[in-house]
């Protein structure tokens, strides 16, 4: 049993431009606060859809908790599993108006390099998987990825949301009723994944509408997140033969050929990134299934880019 007090880690304040450091008071804290770090980030990251809030959200909590100095905490994991998973889900709900009125689709920040994660957790980072849970309430995001994702049993659910045990296992329900349909049966491997976003790729820097039309499913569809800031799609492209038109016609061969597009690892996956000295930088996230793209995501938004370049050399 430990007091939060003995919990202690190292974190950044940022006040009036100053920053400062809440130093650890033992080696002890510090090493528990490093050993849920990446947990508390992948929670928070999923949840939110941006790493930068993420981190904001991972900070804020320890924060919160170090002020709570009479809390009796019997597990740190679940403790600090609950301040996060609140705070997210207040941040969702505060943000609903935002995205209500953020200008064209809205789609989540690139991730550059995953949090240490294992294997299994793969496919749940993937941008397809993100944009998926875009259907789901706060509250069912929340227990949905506990759960599914990460493997919580319902009585640490229950006290993370706040709900009963009864409660979650309804919401839980009613989260993968919406999500059933969505979600591909089969996905392709990574291997597969490369060599098809590399064919798109040849296809888009030739222009060959036909060797396009090969790699796209006939429904596929193209989302773009410009945010306001970037030229990009305002609405959703929708068919293979509008996507094949808007990638070559609209976006130009030549524009795709100055871009020198790199094949790189979007959230886990095989994408591209683009970098063009006057249109601007872009990512492009694939969802592939049955040997074919399902689904395009492109982010052009110059503040979601920003820390993924960073980490891309």
């Amino acid at each position: 049993m430990m007091l939060l007090s003995q919990i202690a880690f190292v974190v950044r304040l940022v006040i009036g431009g100053v920053k400062y450091k809440v130093m650890a008071a033992t080696d002890r804290g510090d090493t528990t606060f490093e050993a849920h770090r990446p947990l508390l980030f992948s929670i928070a990251y999923r949840m939110l859809g941006s790493a930068s809030e993420a981190e904001d959200v991972v900070q804020d909590a320890w924060i919160r908790a170090r002020q709570d100095d009479k809390a009796d905490v019997r597990s740190p994991r679940a403790y600090l599993t609950t301040i996060v998973t609140r705070l997210c889900i207040d941040q969702l709900r505060s943000a609903e108006r935002t995205r209500m009125e953020y200008p064209g689709p809205w789609l989540p920040e690139p991730l550059a390099e995953p949090n240490q994660e294992s294997a299994e957790l793969a496919s749940s980072l993937t941008t397809a998987f993100l944009v998926l849970l875009e259907q789901l309430a706060p509250t069912e995001r929340a227990v949905f990825l506990l759960r599914e994702v990460f493997e919580f049993d319902f009585d640490e659910i229950a006290r993370s949301v706040g709900k009963t045990e009864a409660n979650v296992r309804q919401i839980l329900t009613r989260a993968r009723g919406r999500l059933r349909d969505a979600r591909p049966r089969f996905t392709a491997s990574r291997r597969e994944s490369e060599e098809i976003v590399k064919r798109f790729r040849h296809a888009c820097v030739t222009g060959s509408v036909e060797e396009l039309m090969t790699v796209l499913h006939t429904n596929a569809e193209l989302v773009a997140d410009g945010g306001g800031k970037a030229l990009a799609a305002t609405r959703p492209v929708l068919g293979a033969d509008r996507i094949a038109e808007f990638v070559i016609d609209v976006v130009g061969k030549l524009r795709w050929s100055e871009s020198d597009p790199q094949v790189v690892t979007i959230n886990g996956a095989p994408g591209l990134l683009l970098r063009h000295p006057t249109f601007g930088n872009g990512t492009y996230s694939f969802d592939i299934a049955d040997g074919r793209i399902r689904a395009i995501y492109v982010v052009r938004n110059p503040a979601k880019l920003r820390g993924f370049l960073e980490h891309t050399h």
